[in-house]
């Protein structure tokens, strides 16, 4: 890289009312929050998005969070007016833990589903156990087998797209740390576009990215490095098309499950995973929460924590009709269940 830039900034402030619940910040406001999926014995890992005057939100269906004999399945569910929600499809590979659906829509018209087929029952330091794989949908119901993509090993999150141009960053994990930066016209050939985009080592993973109306990409990576001097907080990057020189700064949180939007105001909001004392090892003391991102500065400011606890977060964020639409998955309402949030944001339009 010929900018890396490492930024060393200070905690956020934690807006926190009696009871724990983060206050909200000033203009914005969370209506209502609804559960939209409950029964399965646990649901996770969302993606929200609009496709053909429709809502469609798809997540993880399984056992737990993860473990062996734990195959998990992607189930999509669709509603017209984000109330009243319906099966529209199960998607599931035998033998393989189905992970992390990731929705957006195609130049082509499709709507497109990354996932990561991740074979839990050879869960070692083997960075090759698992193969990111994409589905096509015309519909929204009816959708493609799933088509192997990329390089294996690399755990590609979600696809985004700057024209007819997606772009999607794969991770590897386990003993062979690194990461690879891929390109895609369709959704199913996705090529090398940057290799090493964050050094080897770093630890960085789960990332949400978007591209603002001169083009520049700006992206939000989880990184888990929690034995190093600056721990594990996450990194801000931008870069300028054609996307190969990216410049880092490091943000004033760790997080998980990070979703990010920019506002047509401008402004950038993400929802991520929090953790009391930054230690993400303690399910007990973690909540999903928005949160306002200065991309000047790379500083996270909270500003609002939504109704969740333990298990949850991994967010899918869409603007509509001058509202935040979220959903998300936590448990803590006893089963990990799927919630939707609507948020007004003054000030926009």
């Amino acid at each position: 890289m010929k900018h890396i830039l490492i930024c060393s900034l200070f905690a956020a402030l934690l807006f926190v009312q009696p009871g724990g619940r983060a206050a909200e910040s000033p203009g914005l406001k969370v209506l209502e929050t609804r559960k939209i999926w409950p029964g399965e014995p646990h649901s996770a890992f969302t993606d929200l998005e609009r496709f053909q005057g429709k809502w469609y939100c798809a997540f993880r269906v399984g056992k737990g969070h993860a473990g062996k004999g734990d195959h998990g399945q992607i189930r999509v569910i669709v509603s017209d007016d984000g109330k009243s929600w319906r099966a529209a499809a199960l998607l599931q590979t035998k033998g393989v833990d189905l992970r992390d659906a990731k929705l957006s829509v195609t130049p082509g018209g499709e709507l497109l589903l990354n996932s990561c087929e991740y074979r839990v029952d050879n869960d070692n330091a083997d960075v090759r156990n698992n193969t990111s794989v994409t589905y096509l949908s015309r519909n929204g119901t009816d959708w493609s087998t799933a088509t192997q993509i990329a390089d294996k090993g690399y755990w590609l999150w979600q696809t985004s797209w700057r024209g007819d141009t997606g772009y999607a960053l794969g991770y590897q994990w386990g003993n062979r740390d690194a990461t690879r930066f891929y390109r895609t016209t369709d959704g199913v050939e996705y090529t090398l576009h940057v290799d090493h985009l964050r050094p080897p080592g770093d630890r960085s993973n789960e990332h949400a990215m978007f591209f603002d109306a001169t083009g520049r990409a700006h992206m939000l990576l989880r990184r888990d490095n929690a034995q190093s001097k600056t721990g594990g907080y996450a990194l801000f990057g931008l870069a300028e098309a054609p996307y190969t020189d990216w410049e880092w700064r490091r943000l004033n949180i760790t997080l998980g499950g990070p979703s990010m939007i920019q506002l047509p105001d401008g402004r950038v909001i993400a929802c991520v995973r929090r953790y009391a004392g930054e230690n993400h090892r303690n399910w007990g003391s973690q909540w999903t929460e928005l949160g306002w991102i200065d991309t000047q500065t790379a500083k996270y400011t909270p500003a609002a924590k939504l109704p969740s606890g333990g298990d949850s977060s991994y967010a899918g964020l869409v603007w509509h009709k001058r509202m935040l639409w979220v959903s998300y998955y936590s448990s803590h309402e006893g089963s990990t269940s799927i919630y939707l949030a609507k948020v007004r944001i003054d000030g926009t339009d």
